[in-house]
């Protein structure tokens, strides 16, 4: 049986993140990868799908990412994983890679790797050498098995709107996956830290029977010794009663490749079932500070008896996804 995630309430788990701890809704074996310990080196590790131009969602998880860099000041690893992308997803080779040299420039451009003082960031894709021959060093220690016991609880929802490569393509981007978060293993950390939404937990499942099996392959251990803890964003539910905001299902998101004219039309909807997605959008994919999110959340629960508060409240936010949106243009240039 798959261990479940700990939710991260707990006082310690609140304590160690302070703040961020809004940003997440589980956490993994956390424990043994925080507090940091000079002795025992930590690196962070997380990576985007290039599939088209990010989600509220995606947006939240990459605001997240800059603040939890500038929080723990640890190496991290930010992958944008094309090679996956064209395996598991039925998307042109020449819309992923488009997409990925912009997401690179975005990244950068909202604040990933430009900050004074903080530890490295290596922003790389999928067509990684070293990447590579890690998958072809790890495969040995995976079963076909291993692959249907751990994987995404909505593929059957992407199997249905015709959006999912083979079974072996997904067998491939697991792979890769794996091995962007043993990469540091390999290169001599002692514990790594894998962030990602609850639905890519089976990633940490994955990586950590890799660990466990070449321990235990006598002359064939690769002679890792890591430990191997995650952290799990919030995800964005999705408008119209979708169950997270997907970049694959357009009528479930709002996304950075949109018209400014789109973004307002999508955010203004009075549809009840996107309020409470929305309000999750702008807590996590706005950028606003809290006292600004503290206001939104009382005019969301006012909304029936003073819809006007809510719908001003939406009408900023629609301004700074526009926001947003503008730069991602900027940066496909």
């Amino acid at each position: 049986m798959t261990p479940q995630p700990l939710p991260v309430t707990d006082h310690w788990v609140t304590k160690t993140l302070g703040p961020l701890t809004r940003r997440f809704t589980h956490h993994d074996r956390l424990q043994e990868v925080l507090p940091l310990d000079s002795d025992r080196p930590l690196a962070v590790v997380t990576g985007f799908g290039p599939t088209n131009a990010p989600t509220a969602g995606t947006l939240s998880v990459m605001l997240g990412v800059i603040e939890l860099q500038r929080y723990l000041r640890v190496p991290m690893t930010v992958v944008v994983s094309e090679l996956g992308a064209w395996n598991s997803r039925n998307v042109p080779w020449s819309q992923l890679t488009d997409v990925r040299d912009q997401m690179f420039a975005f990244i950068r451009a909202i604040g990933l790797d430009s900050q004074p003082g903080s530890a490295p960031v290596r922003l790389r894709s999928h067509v990684d050498h070293a990447n590579l021959v890690r998958c072809g060093r790890i495969a040995r220690f995976l079963s076909r098995q291993d692959f249907l016991d751990h994987h995404e609880d909505l593929v059957d929802l992407y199997q249905d709107h015709g959006l999912l490569g083979s079974e072996v393509g997904l067998t491939v981007d697991a792979l890769y996956t794996v091995a962007d978060i043993l990469g540091p293993a390999e290169e001599g950390a002692a514990r790594v830290l894998m962030l990602s939404g609850l639905e890519e937990s089976y990633f940490t499942e994955l990586s950590r029977i890799v660990l466990q099996r070449q321990r235990e392959a006598g002359e064939l251990s690769l002679g890792w010794q890591v430990d191997l803890g995650a952290l799990y964003f919030r995800v964005l539910e999705g408008l119209g009663g979708y169950p997270k905001m997907s970049k694959s299902i357009p009528a479930s998101s709002i996304h950075l490749g949109m018209t400014d004219a789109e973004i307002a039309e999508r955010i203004l909807a009075c549809d009840e079932a996107s309020q409470r997605p929305l309000l999750s959008a702008i807590e996590l994919s706005s950028g606003w500070p809290m006292s600004e999110i503290d206001q939104a959340r009382a005019a969301y629960q006012h909304r029936r008896r003073e819809p006007a508060g809510w719908q001003l409240t939406k009408q900023r936010f629609a301004e700074t996804f526009a926001t947003y949106a503008g730069i991602w243009r900027e940066c496909g240039r």
